[in-house]
């Protein structure tokens, strides 16, 4: 009899299995992990995770993809009339939130990782250049509407505004304390600037 894959299912182990690879990666990273370290966390066979992902490299570019998803979804949010408002107004308990960890909190963790080989950097690359210029052409549409500073430089802002959330992002992940309430007010200052008078 044939077997009929119920996708949903393969999509719910899919994850799982992430998760559990994640927790891992967490615990002892990428190079001391061992996939049968994966396996024991995720309480599966060998065979079942192959049948997912071909090695442990699959799963950490797996995990990067999301993260970076999870990343480029943030800024587009920001990168919008409403989010640069917002952002000139933001306050401690809002840069708390957008700062907090989400997915697999192990987006410093896989970008280093990337970096350390030639298809990753320039995935690392490409996903950079992409999120500066659609932050920049959304710099520029505001321009031509009005709601963004007409001598504003919308390429250097958004490679401003990029590093600015790399650095706070992977701060909050590795556990950096920061003063949420001092640098709440500077960014509200910051972005402000973006703003016509």
């Amino acid at each position: 009899m044939v077997r009929i894959k119920d996708e949903s299912l393969h999509a719910q182990r899919h994850h799982e299995i992430l998760e559990a690879a994640a927790r891992v990666f967490k615990a002892k990273g990428f190079h001391l992990a061992r996939t049968e370290d994966i396996c024991v966390e995720a309480q599966i066979s060998p065979g079942t995770l192959f049948r997912y992902f071909p090695d442990k490299r699959a799963m950490i570019m797996a995990i990067a993809n999301i993260e970076f998803e999870n990343y480029k979804a943030e800024l587009d949010k920001l990168a919008t009339r409403e989010g640069i408002r917002w952002l000139s107004q933001i306050t401690a308990r809002d840069l708390a939130g957008l700062l907090k960890p989400k997915g697999f909190e192990l987006s410093a963790d896989s970008w280093l990782e990337l970096a350390r080989d030639e298809e990753g950097r320039a995935r690392l690359a490409g996903v950079d250049k992409r999120l500066r210029e659609g932050f920049a052409k959304e710099l520029r549409r505001g321009q031509a509407e009005g709601w963004i500073r007409k001598s504003l430089d919308c390429q250097g802002a958004a490679t401003l505004v990029l590093a600015l959330f790399s650095g706070l992002m992977i701060d909050a992940e590795i556990g950096i304390v920061i003063d949420t309430k001092a640098t709440a007010r500077a960014m509200a200052d910051l972005f402000s600037g973006l703003l016509p008078s």
